[in-house]
């Protein structure tokens, strides 16, 4: 498995104009954004990665998600891969749980771990067609 980059890293936020303000604040500038049924995405590229600040609709999931009273939490670090079902096939060999089939953004495909078996951490791998880079 290789990793061929840091993507980005994805903040679950409760005050998303607060946040963007501050990432605006420090010079980063809106490239790209994400929506679907269960969040709105904000990507604001630095160098080769993007933080993705999460704003999640409902508030049931939004609490499980970025945890009761928290204002933002960092819940996962993205790498893009050549190769999801590779990624997958030497994860779950070493235990970890992975979310199959990969889900699909725009061009991407993107699996996540599940923290608990993954040392607390929730990690995201995605690949492109032809490997293109940019975030997803």
């Amino acid at each position: 498995m290789k990793l061929r980059r840091i993507d980005h890293i994805g903040v679950v936020v409760a005050d998303l104009p607060a946040h963007v303000a501050q990432l605006e604040a420090m010079g980063l500038v809106l490239e790209r954004v994400g929506d679907n049924i269960e969040s709105h995405a904000l990507y604001y590229p630095c160098g080769d990665a993007s933080v993705e600040l999460i704003e999640v609709r409902d508030p049931v999931v939004a609490a499980q998600r970025l945890g009761e009273g928290e204002q933002a939490r960092i819940e996962h670090i993205a790498f893009e891969v050549d190769d999801l079902a590779e990624v997958r096939d030497l994860l779950e060999s070493r235990g970890v749980e992975v979310s199959w089939p990969p889900f699909p953004s725009g061009a991407a495909m993107m699996i996540w771990t599940t923290a608990a078996t993954s040392g607390g951490v929730q990690y995201q791998f995605l690949a492109r067609p032809g490997g293109e880079g940019g975030s997803a």
